[in-house]
C-alpha cells in the first residue's frame, strides 16, 4: 500500500492557440490508472495576466479525474505581472514557471530577476526550464547551415553545455534573490553536479528528472522512428543515465516528474520536419510508478522508501500540499495505491489510457502495477477498470514549500 503519486510536471491545460492531445480528462485517466492521484499542470500567462491563465486552467480542469494544481508560466515578467503574485499565491497558486530557453529570457534578465525576488517575498516556488537560449540557437543555426537537419542531429542542437550553463545561472539567480527554484527535467551528469554544488552552498534549489532520462539513451536517435523520442533536453549518453540514477538515489534529485505532453505518432513522424520542428514531448503518466518500481526498486537502484519519497512525499512538500498529499496518515486525503509488486505486464499503448497512439516504452516488460487506486477515499481504479467520473478532481491549494 503506497500513497498516491503527485506529479509536479504535466501539460494538460490549453492556451488560446493550442489544445493538448491529452487534456485534463484524457491525461488524468492515464494518471489515475497509473497511481498518480494529484497532478500539477502548466498554465500560461494570458494577455500579460497571470490570473487569466489560471482561469483558463480552472475551466479546463473541470473535466479532471485527479486532483490538480498549477504552475503559472510567466512569459512577460512585467511590473503588472509581478504585482499579481501575492494575490494568486493567497489563492493557492504558489507556483510559477520560467523558460530560460527563449530569447525573451536573455533580453529581459533584469525583469526576470525582479520576478524571482517577488516570488521569494510571496513564498512561491519557481520552476525553471534550464537550457541556454544562445547556445541552442547557435548550434541549431550551424546544423541548418550544414544541412544536418535530420532528427539524428537533434542532440547536437541542445548540448549538455547549454543545460549546465543555464542551471548554474538559475542557481546564481536563486542565491541572489532568495527564491526557491525547482529545476525541471535535468538530464546530464554535469547538470547534476551543478545542482549538487548549489545545494551544498545552501541555495534553496530542488531538482527533478523525468522518466526518459532514466531508461533511454541517445541511441534512440539512430532509429528510423527517432522522432518519437524527441523531448527537451534530448536523451543523453549511458554515463548520464547512470548519473541520473545515482542522483535520484542519493537525494541530489528530489523528484521524478513526467513532463507529460504527448503527440500522435503521425505528428511526430510527419515527413520533411527538421529536428527543431518536431513537436517535443511524450506520454509518461500511466507508466511513471510501474516503470520506476520495475527498473529502480526491482533492480536495486532505489529502495521502496526512496521511490515513495520521489514520487509522492517530496513533490507534495515542494508544492506545499504536504501532509494533505504525499503520505498515508491520519488527516491526509486518503489517496492510496494498492500496488502489486509482482504483477507482470508488457507495455502497449492500446492498453493504456492516454489519447496518444504510441508509448515511448512500447514492448517493455514491467514488474509491478497498481491493482486498486483510491483518491480521497473513493475507489477510482480497480483491476484494470477506471471507476472515476470526469470532473471528480478537485483543486488543491498550494502553499509554501515545506522542508523534508
Amino acid at each position: 500500500m503506497l500513497p498516491g503519486c503527485v506529479d509536479l510536471h504535466t501539460h494538460l491545460a490549453s492556451t488560446p492557440t493550442f489544445a493538448p492531445l491529452d487534456d485534463f480528462e484524457h491525461g488524468t485517466r492515464a494518471a489515475i490508472a497509473g497511481g498518480v492521484t494529484t497532478v500539477a499542470s502548466m498554465v500560461y500567462q494570458e494577455d500579460g495576466s497571470l490570473r487569466r491563465g489560471i482561469d483558463r486552467g480552472r475551466r479546463d480542469a473541470e473535466r479532471s479525474l485527479a486532483d490538480f494544481a498549477f504552475h503559472i508560466v510567466v512569459t512577460d515578467p512585467s511590473e503588472a505581472a509581478r504585482a499579481e503574485i501575492p494575490a494568486v499565491v493567497r489563492d493557492g497558486h504558489a507556483g510559477l514557471k520560467v523558460f530560460m530557453v527563449t530569447p525573451r529570457f536573455g533580453e529581459r534578465r533584469d525583469d526576470y530577476r525582479l520576478l524571482l525576488r517577488a516570488a521569494a517575498r510571496a513564498g512561491t516556488v519557481v520552476a525553471i526550464h534550464a537550457e541556454d537560449y544562445e547556445i541552442v540557437a547557435a548550434r541549431t543555426a550551424e546544423l541548418h547551415a550544414a544541412r544536418r537537419t535530420a532528427v539524428r542531429h537533434f542532440p547536437a542542437s541542445r548540448p549538455v553545455e547549454a543545460e549546465v550553463k543555464a542551471v548554474r545561472e538559475a542557481i546564481e539567480l536563486a542565491e541572489d534573490t532568495g527564491a526557491a527554484i525547482y529545476l525541471v527535467h535535468l538530464s546530464s551528469r554535469a547538470a547534476l553536479d551543478a545542482l549538487r554544488e548549489g545545494k551544498r552552498r545552501g541555495v534553496h534549489v530542488f531538482g527533478e528528472t523525468r522518466p526518459l532520462y532514466l531508461y533511454l539513451t541517445r541511441a534512440q536517435f539512430d532509429r528510423p522512428d527517432a522522432a518519437l523520442w524527441v523531448g527537451q533536453p534530448p536523451l543523453r549518453e549511458p554515463d548520464d543515465v547512470d548519473a541520473v540514477w545515482a542522483a535520484l538515489g542519493d537525494g541530489t534529485l528530489d523528484t521524478v516528474g513526467t513532463d507529460h505532453f504527448p503527440h500522435t505518432r503521425a505528428a511526430k513522424l510527419a515527413p520533411g520536419q527538421s529536428f527543431d520542428r518536431i513537436p517535443p514531448g511524450v506520454s509518461n503518466l500511466e507508466t511513471l510508478l510501474p516503470m520506476l518500481h520495475s527498473e529502480g526498486v526491482r533492480k536495486g537502484r532505489l529502495t521502496l522508501a526512496r521511490m515513495v519519497e520521489v514520487l509522492a512525499t517530496a513533490p507534495a512538500r515542494i508544492a506545499g500540499m504536504y501532509p494533505r498529499k504525499g503520505v498515508l496518515a491520519v488527516g491526509s486525503d486518503a489517496d492510496v495505491v494498492i500496488f502489486d509488486p509482482n504483477a507482470r505486464r508488457t507495455i502497449r499503448a492500446t492498453e493504456l489510457h492516454s489519447a496518444c497512439d504510441y508509448d515511448p516504452y512500447e514492448g517493455w516488460d514491467v514488474t509491478g502495477w497498481p491493482l486498486i487506486v483510491i483518491a480521497r477515499g473513493e475507489v477510482v481504479f480497480e483491476r484494470g477498470e477506471l471507476r472515476a467520473e470526469a470532473g471528480r478532481g478537485k483543486f488543491v491549494a498550494r502553499g509554501v514549500a515545506s522542508p523534508a
